[in-house]
């Protein structure tokens, strides 16, 4: 039958790790938070290995993103979590799916479109309630059209809401 698997990876993430074999740099902040990409790189290259080694392998789906981005003085700001500033907001959204060409969509996409997605490549009714798109006609080759993404950062006890439209 058909599963869902979700693996949340929490490196790279403040506080930034040292890990042993992997040095960028001379261990500032910068190179700890390159060297915990390139550690969850290494360890994602291994979970990818896996799925391809299974027989259920050439069926799956795979979807790779990002929460968010990491501020290191741009705009003044360091780390993430509080502003909408472009370095926070644009992560990579990288999806695999069977029987698709490899290729890259240079038109800005939101998370809110993963679900869509999901329930597209699962099979299941798209729930009326969503507010995304399924990507998939777009990852099998049908075309990108420009389309508004709201990126919304809550009210926390932090800071107030914050929203921004990215257009064209």
């Amino acid at each position: 039958g058909q599963f869902f698997a979700w693996f949340h990876f929490m490196d790279p993430h403040d506080v930034y790790v040292k890990h042993e074999g992997i040095t960028y740099g001379r261990d500032g902040t910068i190179d700890r938070y390159d060297g915990e990409i390139r550690f969850t790189d290494d360890h994602l290259a291994k979970l990818w290995s896996f799925i391809d080694s299974q027989p259920w392998g050439e069926h799956t789906a795979l979807i790779i993103s990002s929460d968010h981005g990491e501020a290191f003085g741009e705009h003044k700001r360091s780390r993430h979590g509080f502003e909408l500033w472009e370095v926070l907001v644009r992560v990579p959204m990288m999806i695999r799916v069977p029987g698709a060409m490899a290729r890259t969509i240079d038109t800005p996409r939101s998370h809110i479109d993963l679900a869509p997605t999901i329930f597209e490549l699962m099979g299941v009714s798209e729930d009326p309630n969503f507010q995304g798109k399924s990507l998939v006609g777009e990852i099998r080759g049908g075309e990108a059209p420009l389309r508004d993404v709201v990126v919304d950062l809550p009210r926390t006890s932090d800071n107030f809401r914050r929203r921004a439209l990215i257009h064209d």
